[in-house]
């Protein structure tokens, strides 16, 4: 091949490359997940899409077990789950965290990624999930007059510290920046609690927006129940409901 061929030849190949990565980019950019109030649903890509999930407690399982563990979820016909971040589980003294082995919360997430199942986030600051306290740290209680779940200065300090470790922890594994998080709950079933509280809960939204972006999909949860959803749920939050098998319609 001549020189000019040749620089033809090099110049088309540099073409291609430049077009495959800006189609790449594009694609990138366009990985949203939303919702459509107006045709009840939501949009994955600009897409309809319905998820099927099922919860997993990685900290109740060794993380030897973590991927065959989520192979049978995804074997079972679920394209997504459910996660939970115990607070205490991660954080067993004021400053101390541990996100290694068994508690290695994003190696678990990057698992269920790579499995194609996608994920809903719950990282509380309160879970439940039959954990002590709720994922609350007992250490809390080392302030007799702290009161917990609410806009208490004290309360609210320690979550903020926490919420500003394990939440940028999660933002690079947000379905809009390529991982599989497509939403994140705020608090868990805080109607339960039977504290109306919307200023511990705008906190929590905005410390949460603050870390994620203002792009992801929050939501809260509680019971099928008027009095509960008055309480839980949160004007500019998705209000979803959970209930037991003997009120299904």
């Amino acid at each position: 091949m001549d020189l000019p061929g040749l620089v033809r030849t090099l110049s088309l190949l540099l073409a291609l490359l430049l077009l495959g990565s800006a189609r790449a980019l594009r694609n990138a950019s366009q990985k949203t997940f939303k919702i459509d109030y107006s045709r009840n649903c939501f949009l994955k890509d600009g897409q309809p899409f319905r998820y099927i999930s099922g919860s997993i407690h990685y900290f109740r399982v060794p993380r030897f077990y973590w991927q065959d563990r989520l192979l049978k979820m995804r074997m079972a016909g679920l394209n997504a789950i459910q996660v939970y971040v115990p607070w205490n589980f991660h954080e067993p003294q004021p400053g101390q965290y541990q996100f290694s082995d068994d508690r290695d919360v994003e190696h678990f997430i990057q698992l269920a990624h790579e499995l194609g199942l996608l994920v809903i986030l719950r990282p509380g600051p309160y879970i439940c999930a039959e954990w002590e306290m709720g994922g609350l740290p007992a250490w809390l209680l080392e302030k007799e007059d702290i009161v917990l779940r609410s806009s208490d200065p004290d309360y609210l300090a320690a979550v903020d510290k926490w919420l500003e470790v394990i939440l940028p922890k999660m933002k690079p594994l947000l379905y809009e920046n390529g991982g599989p998080i497509i939403t994140v709950q705020v608090e868990n079933e805080y109607g339960s609690y039977f504290s109306c509280d919307y200023d511990y809960l705008r906190f929590l939204q905005k410390r949460f927006h603050y870390h994620l972006g203002n792009d992801v999909v929050l939501f809260t949860t509680d019971g099928e129940n008027e009095k509960l959803m008055h309480c839980g749920a949160l004007q500019g939050l998705y209000a979803t409901v959970d209930f037991g098998p003997g009120w299904c319609l």
